[in-house]
């Protein structure tokens, strides 16, 4: 990372690197001084080296420093298709929760964000966001078995939000908000209620019995 945004910055006819450097005594400043680690995750993706004719100047900077290019596999099941960027892959949290384990000295983790938008024509009746916590959640449990140090886990979102340039239109709240109502009124969706229910437990059930209910 270093050496390439050097490059490119060169290129690009800076005196110096965009990338700031650390001193020695900054680097022996903040060495262990990380209470924990935060990790937001939502999905996966392939990854291949870009190719030069991608290089373009509508690309942002930073995917362009990094020489790469993003993909999801086709085999991965997407989340309000076809405009949903999450696809469920949960098998690379637990894969990232795990490189923090062997190349990272196993810090504590915080999973501090992890859900998914509302599928189209679901509403209330969330059974595509409960499938996508349960098998995170269930990745994240095989994880701490693997030795991972996650210490918490939060979902994303408690309630219905604004969501970057998507605005108000991607729900990725447990609990439905309308946004037209004043009062701005809160429904619990089926995945509030699974959720009450997998903290009262501590469990999550072993088979699909509570996504098949109605709320």
């Amino acid at each position: 990372m270093i050496d390439t945004i050097d490059k490119r910055s060169q290129s690009e006819g800076r005196i110096t690197s965009r990338l700031p450097e650390f001193t020695k005594e900054e680097i022996e400043f903040i060495k262990g001084t990380a209470d924990f680690i935060g990790l937001n995750y939502y999905a996966s993706k392939r990854v291949r080296s870009r190719y030069p004719e991608e290089y373009t100047p509508d690309r942002p900077a930073d995917i362009l420093d990094g020489g790469y290019k993003v993909s999801a596999d086709s085999r991965w099941k997407q989340n309000n298709p076809p405009n949903g960027w999450i696809f469920l892959y949960p098998d690379g949290l637990r894969k990232q929760l795990n490189q923090f384990r062997t190349d990272y000295g196993n810090p504590k983790i915080i999973i501090t964000e992890n859900g998914c938008m509302d599928t189209k024509g679901e509403w209330l009746n969330d059974v595509s966001r409960i499938e996508y916590i349960r098998e995170h959640m269930i990745a994240v449990s095989k994880a701490i078995q693997d030795g991972c140090n996650v210490v918490g886990y939060t979902v994303w979102s408690l309630m219905d939000s604004f969501e970057w340039w998507d605005g108000f239109q991607a729900k990725f709240g447990l609990y439905h908000v309308d946004f037209n109502d004043p009062n701005r009124k809160r429904t619990p969706k089926a995945s509030a209620l699974w959720y009450k229910n997998v903290i009262k437990e501590k469990a999550i059930e072993p088979d699909d019995s509570f996504v098949n209910s109605k709320i």
